[in-house]
């Protein structure tokens, strides 16, 4: 049985039990209903999600199978946001729960500590205060007929008719809370669902920058690249966005352009739809460059090679290729992905084969990864600059009061999640992508295209500066 189909039934059994946990918590937070859910309702809910996730996952996943390019958009988009709502929710009524449970503590240990007090000063006597007989309250047991218990109903309420214990769920202050909270976080959700899908697909932003570097002496005159990566074609980028977006290129001024990998999505992507698109991409004086992906991969490395070679980019596979200005020089070397899963992946075999081909010529050294993991090993002086994506900055990202960069939701997995880093003498700047993956949001994440001007030092001295004119501090 091969890791991918395990991989797959975790995942849908994940789903599935999210979906389930946000219908029961709904049930109960919202409409404050707390009686058990009854075995054919159970079965006609789970039926009903069941047909609704293959019927998204078919329609998601090959959305050729619907007419015009909007019924393919909107099934794709409208999918993957009802299971990032989903998300949202588990995590929103997780959050109610423990708040919920921790304001009931208190009064909690008063009843519980109550109850054992009762018990302590009843144990061995029965009702008339005699010492207690197992014999005889068996017998008055045995003999207790339904008035009695009746009774006991009767006992088990308050007195303003409200239901005490837990079977007939929380009091009614609590059950105030509870429902006012998850009315709240629905609202929240569809909120930041909502807003995800507008910024997601807005207009790249540009996010220009000066590289000045001692090693860049000696150019002509100033080079201009341009860094766009994580297309992920054939998801939630369809072929009328990927025009777009090469018409957005060809706007930009620059002597190169610089793909950094995940072109492509995964094996159901038309990737031979592809090629005549990218092969609009205008000639720059110094080219148009790619590395592979991961999902490069996934997609089908004939496949994924073949339709690059179509469209007359210039693929580096762990090699450097070296350009002269003046009497500068620009070594540009690009390295495959490691071919780890999403997560992980922080080993890179193939890059003692680049080693072995870096040039000797002194001059800057610009490296194109698609992981940023790669820094640990172009830090060892393998490299100036390393240009990565594959993190997408984690689509949302939390403002953070002194951080320039935010606080990214990948950061729970990756060191490098977008903006500039530095290690050693070696700057990297991981981009945020113009591609989506998993979820059709980004929250102050912005889809991004890079352009770097790299410029001779004027005081020996490296350093890079923004639009405004301000040194990036790393």
């Amino acid at each position: 049985m091969s890791k991918t189909f395990l991989f797959f039934v975790a995942i849908c059994t994940f789903a599935m039990l999210c979906q389930w946990f946000v219908f029961s918590r709904t049930r109960q937070y919202l409409f404050s209903r707390y009686s058990p859910v009854t075995r054919k309702v159970a079965y006609g809910v789970l039926l009903g999600f069941a047909i609704a996730n293959l019927m998204g996952v078919t329609f998601g996943l090959d959305p050729e199978l619907l007419p015009g390019a909007f019924a393919q958009q909107f099934a794709v988009v409208g999918y993957f946001s009802y299971l990032g709502i989903i998300l949202g929710l588990c995590i929103v009524f997780l959050l109610i729960g423990l708040v919920s449970t921790a304001l009931d503590l208190p009064a909690l240990l008063v009843r519980t500590a109550g109850n054992m007090k009762q018990r302590v000063m009843n144990f061995g006597r029965d009702e008339t205060g005699c010492v207690h007989s197992p014999l005889k309250q068996g017998l008055r047991e045995s003999s207790s007929s339904s008035p009695t218990n009746d009774s006991q109903e009767q006992n088990a309420t308050t007195e303003k008719g409200m239901p005490r214990g837990d079977s007939d769920g929380p009091s009614l202050g609590r059950r105030t809370f509870l429902k006012w909270s998850s009315a709240t976080g629905f609202c929240l959700i569809g909120a930041g669902a909502t807003h995800g899908i507008v910024e997601a697909y807005e207009e790249p932003t540009i996010e220009a920058f000066d590289v000045l570097h001692p090693k860049l002496d000696g150019l002509s005159q100033p080079i201009t690249v341009l860094q766009v990566t994580d297309f992920h074609f054939g998801l939630f980028l369809n072929d009328s966005e990927l025009e777009y977006l090469v018409e957005r290129l060809n706007t930009l001024n620059g002597d190169a352009v610089l793909l950094t990998g995940d072109l492509f999505h995964s094996p159901l992507t038309p990737v031979s739809v592809a090629a005549p698109i990218l092969r609009k991409l205008k000639p720059r004086s110094i080219g148009n460059f790619a590395v592979l992906g991961n999902h490069d991969f996934y997609a089908g490395i004939s496949r994924s090679l073949e339709c690059i070679h179509q469209s007359g980019i210039t693929l580096l596979r762990n090699e450097w290729i070296t350009f002269k200005s003046g009497n500068g020089f620009l070594h540009l070397g690009g390295i495959d992905d490691p071919l780890g899963n999403w997560m992980w992946g922080t080993e890179f075999p193939k890059f003692n084969e680049l080693t072995e081909q870096t040039p000797d010529i002194p001059g800057f050294k610009l490296l194109l990864s698609h992981r940023p993991t790669v820094m640990p090993y172009a830090a060892e002086g393998f490299a100036d600059m390393v240009l990565a994506g594959h993190v997408h900055g984690g689509q949302i990202v939390f403002p953070a009061g002194g951080q320039g960069r935010g606080v990214s939701i990948a950061r729970v997995a990756y060191e490098y999640t977008h903006g500039w880093y530095k290690k050693n003498d070696v700057s990297m700047y991981v981009n945020r992508g113009v591609g989506l993956t998993f979820l059709p949001w980004r929250i102050n994440c912005s889809p991004e295209i890079l352009v770097l001007h790299l410029k001779p030092s004027q005081d020996g001295e490296s350093k890079i500066v923004d639009s405004r004119n301000r040194v990036i501090k790393m």
